[in-house]
């Protein structure tokens, strides 16, 4: 920035030639001029306060000045004694209506010709205050500037894609497709898979990938079924857990009763609008009630079940009590309990489980074909022989499941008749068999440890047999019995160190189902 340097040596020149005759100058001159420097005295205290302390009032800036301000270094040289009070016009009319009045009255005392003086102090301390009005506003537009790309590198453009899986379909290609790197894929799926195996999702399960512009996956949300959805949150660094949330559902509690007409499946649907809550009914009691021969007309039920809410959508939830009552199978009753230990599980009214060590039946079935006997006439054979089994006549490909957990005793293709053959060993000397298979569970194999309601194979027709039913059989001790007269006895029973709660629970419930029966 250039700075006016300014002179007075031609001034003082002209000044000489005027006053050759003032040479002597006389009192009353003299008593002016002390005044003037008095005066100028105080001015330049009041502008060197003014710089010192930025004092608006006393600015001397010239907005025509403003324009022309540069950021250069700013160099001043000291004035000489001689620069004393010029310019007082100039700088009069730069001021407010007092300051001029005060100066014109100076002025108008005495005209002195070193008018630069003052005015370069001026000029100075105008452009003094320019610069320093320009850092502050550099100062600001900086800071702005500075917030508005912190505010940039805070917001990370997210991309999201999302789907739904189809039979035979995985994840795996989908993400593929939209540009994600298998290495950020198998990454993913290692980061989730406490919560839920990626590369084998079922069929119709909608998901959702949010991930930023270089393909780093930031979350997972995924949808198993038409109430539930999860939101995973992915960790960036090794040491962060990962974030998994739920969308929030809503439950309500709902009592009904119903009748049987037909069978419990169709009288469930009339009643809840589906069958879901029938399959559920049946699981319960599937130690004391078999559904396909001992569901009669007239048998009538009441529950209390859980309807769970997300958003306009629902779906049935526990059972929390239910009680069944029939004329061949009087009054059931079943109470869903859980104690401090976490231990949850259906009850009867006297508090022992109705899970028992036997399901009464191994599979969904038609009718029994042909019942435990010492004699029955064989249909290919045709010979009377003993039949120590049961018959159920089911649809080729009907699932059979153990009834109850065991290891895996032998799995052969038996040469006497029963085709495909599975033997399960189960506690307390007990053994069941498995005969006529159309195939073997996949992976079955001998030793092999199985749970109660697993399944083991499907009903077919191998072997001697003219049609497809599955021949089972069971033993205690190498002896052979009638399965149907076997009583059942339960798992357990409610601890007595919960007994008390137990009993209000059971109390709360039925007071329920009564009041609205």
């Amino acid at each position: 920035m250039s700075i006016k340097r300014y002179s007075t040596f031609h001034s003082h020149r002209n000044y000489k030639k005027k006053n050759t005759l003032e040479s002597k100058k006389n009192y009353s001159s003299v008593k002016i001029k002390k005044i003037l420097f008095g005066f100028l005295a105080m001015l330049l205290v009041l502008v060197g306060i003014n710089l010192f302390l930025n004092i608006p009032f006393m600015s001397l800036g010239l907005e025509e000045k403003k324009e022309k301000v540069q950021s250069q270094v700013i160099e001043i040289e000291p004035k000489k004694s001689t620069e004393t009070l010029t310019g007082v016009s100039a700088f009069a009319e730069n001021k407010d209506e007092s300051q001029v009045q005060l100066f014109s009255q100076k002025q108008s005392d005495t005209d002195y010709p070193e008018k630069n003086s003052i005015q370069g102090l001026q000029d100075i301390k105008d452009e003094l205050d320019q610069i320093a009005l320009r850092n502050e506003r550099l100062s600001e537009e900086e800071l702005s500037l500075r917030y508005q790309q912190t505010q940039l590198e805070k917001k990370e453009d997210i991309n999201r894609v999302s789907g739904d899986l189809n039979a035979g379909e995985t994840l795996y290609q989908h993400l593929v497709k939209y540009g994600i790197s298998p290495t950020e894929i198998l990454r993913l799926q290692e980061k989730v898979h406490s919560v839920v195996d990626i590369s084998c999702l079922n069929a119709g399960t909608k998901f959702a990938v949010h991930y930023k512009d270089e393909g780093n996956i930031v979350q997972f949300d995924y949808q198993p079924n038409q109430l539930d959805v999860y939101h995973i949150k992915i960790p960036q660094t090794e040491i962060d857990n990962i974030e998994v949330s739920k969308d929030k559902i809503f439950r309500e509690i709902v009592c009904f009763e119903g009748k049987i007409d037909t069978s419990l499946y169709e009288s469930m649907v009339e009643h809840s609008n589906s069958g879901q809550l029938a399959v559920k009914l049946a699981e319960i009691f599937a130690w004391d009630i078999d559904f396909l021969t001992e569901c009669q007309p007239g048998d009538t039920f009441k529950i209390l079940v859980e309807k769970m809410y997300r958003g306009d959508f629902y779906r049935w939830g526990d059972i929390l009590a239910a009680v069944y009552e029939g004329e061949m199978l009087s009054t059931h009753t079943a109470i869903m309990f859980e104690d401090l230990n976490g231990n949850n599980n259906y009850y009867d009214s006297e508090g022992r489980c109705l899970k028992k060590a036997f399901l009464r039946a191994p599979l969904d079935y038609k009718y029994i074909s042909s019942h435990y006997t010492q004699s029955r006439f064989h249909p290919i054979l045709r010979i009377w022989r003993p039949h120590l089994a049961i018959d159920y006549a089911a649809p080729t490909g009907t699932a059979v499941v153990s009834i109850g957990s065991g290891t895996v005793k032998s799995r052969y293709y038996d040469q006497g008749g029963y085709g495909n053959y599975v033997e399960i060993r189960h506690p307390n000397g007990y053994v069941t068999g498995y005969g006529h298979l159309s195939e073997f569970a996949q992976g079955l194999h001998v030793g092999q440890r199985v749970e109660q309601g697993e399944i083991i194979g499907y009903v077919g027709a191998t072997g001697l047999a003219t049609g497809p039913h599955l021949d089972f059989a069971i033993s205690k001790n190498g002896q052979r019995f009638n399965f149907l007269d076997l009583e059942l006895p339960p798992a357990s029973s409610v601890s007595s160190d919960y007994r008390d709660d137990f009993d209000m629970v059971k109390k709360n419930y039925l007071s329920i189902l009564n009041e609205n029966s």
